[in-house]
């Protein structure tokens, strides 16, 4: 080689030494040397939508799905209401999910060096098991609505935290069995705010009942019933009082509220026709707080679970409160023309005109003979209710120093009939109340049963309260009032797993009061 060309050649090399080069991720540049970085699917966390993510309600999710979103209301917030208005605005079904794919260790380069369609492939497997893992082991909110002229709304909406082999994420869904009126959309709108509410109450960690709103379900009298389930299969089983389960049932018959907790679960059933004798807003709401102090006394003496008591009375109050007024030109004025008829059934005959009239199958009575009936009545609506819970209490130390159960059932039951000797009615109302309890205390500041050492408590009461009204044609002929209680308190001092001492403090009461 020449000395010329050996120059030439150095400087040729050098000047390819000192060339840069360039390497652009995710990138392609034309003219330049490019290293593209595999697509491998589940190679860091992932996003993954069913549809199209440009609408409000998907920008709802993704904000509910935000690293701060801890708790079911946080990941509820808004969404409830949010579909009701959807449909109401467009009167159209919406879908959609939202999945959180955040791989394994392993799925890192797991299709390294595939080709671009095996890759593509892979990735769209991913994303149809990301979005199908959102469903499994989901809490789930259930909402249906039913309207007079015969259509059925659905809402769904279910939240993953992913820990139980699900995807994290959310899933959404509203639709209508058929097209809905003006009315009917405005009366889905006007319930949005009233499922946010109960929603947001249930989903913290100590639910709490805030139902108030979702009660005039009927204000504009086009709807005919609610039912909201929600399914919690997460709850943390060694946190006291987490909800597992709750329903509520809205109808032109009953109301009902139920709900199961990692302590317990209540079931309360109202009935949703007009009191016998339609009470006044002020009568009822005295007798719901009556009832009320009558509650926390039983639980009080029976060391009932504080939690489940609150929630108890809450739903007993939200369940009896006297209706909001309707319309009485809209199909909710029925619940009125029951009223009007001193609360019993209307009978609708057809008369030889073709016409239909409305004929009451017991005596009719005065307004002042049904204001004097109204006041020897408790002004509650007939009902049935119940709750079953463990309890603790804690010690200063923050040990448990104590621990229970208690059952404990209330109902009221009115009947109304003809009173053929009378020429009127013969009205009974009884109200039933029973605590059944038992719980164990430590003699220290922590209860520990497996050494045998401790004080136990049980306490059996029960009440029964009977009110017995006859009416002649416009007064009452008599009215009595019979009480009968049994209440038993026992104490027993364990040491060594045996009973050194019991006492029992049993008491009985019978009375039977004239009232008129």
């Amino acid at each position: 080689m020449s000395a010329q060309a050996a120059s030439a050649a150095a400087k040729t090399a050098s000047s390819a030494a000192s060339a840069p080069t360039r390497v652009t991720v995710d990138a392609v540049a034309d003219g330049d040397l490019v290293y593209a970085k595999p697509r491998t699917p589940g190679f860091g966390p992932q996003r993954f939508w069913a549809n199209a993510r440009d609408d409000g309600l998907s920008e709802l999710m993704a904000r509910n799905s935000g690293k701060d979103a801890v708790s079911l209301s946080d990941r509820w917030r808004g969404l409830g209401g949010g579909l009701l208005k959807q449909l109401a605005d467009t009167g159209t079904a919406y879908k959609q999910t939202l999945a959180d794919h955040v791989p394994g260790a392993e799925a890192a380069g797991a299709v390294e060096g595939s080709d671009a369609a095996a890759t593509a492939a892979a990735a769209a497997a991913l994303q149809e098991q990301a979005l199908g893992g959102v469903s499994t082991n989901a809490a789930e909110v259930n909402l249906t609505i039913r309207t007079r002229s015969g259509h059925t709304v659905e809402l769904k909406i279910g939240v993953n935290n992913g820990d139980q082999g699900g995807t994290r994420g959310l899933q959404v869904e509203v639709k209508s069995s058929g097209a809905l009126s003006s009315a009917e959309r405005k009366a889905l709108a006007d319930l949005g705010d009233g499922l946010d509410s109960a929603l947001e109450g249930l989903g913290e960690g100590a639910p709490t009942l805030d139902l108030s709103k979702l009660m005039a379900f009927d204000r504009g009298g086009v709807l005919s019933g609610l039912d909201l389930k929600v399914e919690n299969p997460n709850a943390p089983a060694d946190v006291p009082g987490a909800m597992r389960a709750f329903s509520l049932h809205l109808g032109t018959d009953t109301k009902s509220v139920s709900m199961r907790t990692t302590s317990g679960e209540m079931n309360l059933e109202v009935d949703a026709t007009p009191p016998k004798g339609a009470a006044t807003n002020g009568q009822r709401w005295t007798a719901i707080d009556q009832l009320l102090k009558q509650i926390d006394a039983a639980a009080d003496r029976g060391h009932a679970d504080a939690a489940m008591t609150k929630s108890f009375k809450d739903a007993f109050q939200q369940l009896q409160a006297p209706p909001v007024d309707e319309d009485p030109s809209s199909a909710g004025s029925v619940a009125k023309a029951v009223a009007k008829n001193d609360g019993q059934p209307i009978a609708i005959n057809a008369n030889a005109g073709g016409a239909d009239e409305a004929a009451p199958v017991t005596p009719s009575m005065s307004d002042g003979l049904r204001s004097q009936v109204q006041s020897l009545q408790s002004g509650l609506a007939d009902f049935k209710a119940s709750f079953s819970a463990d309890s603790q209490r804690t010690s200063r130390i923050g040990s448990i120093q104590e621990a229970g159960h208690a059952d404990y059932r209330i109902s009221q039951t009115t009947t109304d009939r003809p009173n053929t000797a009378t020429g009127g009615r013969s009205i009974s109302q009884a109200q039933t109340e029973e605590m059944d309890a038992h719980y164990e205390k430590s003699r220290t500041f922590t209860l520990d049963r497996a050494k045998g050492n401790y004080d136990a408590y049980t306490v059996k009461d029960s009440k029964t309260v009977t009110t017995l009204i006859d009416t002649a044609k416009d007064s009452v002929s008599r009215a009595l009032r019979k009480t009968d209680e049994h209440r038993q308190k026992s104490f027993s001092q364990i040491e060594n797993f045996r009973a050194t001492e019991h006492n029992e403090w049993p008491s009985q009461r019978s009375v039977t009061e004239r009232l008129r």
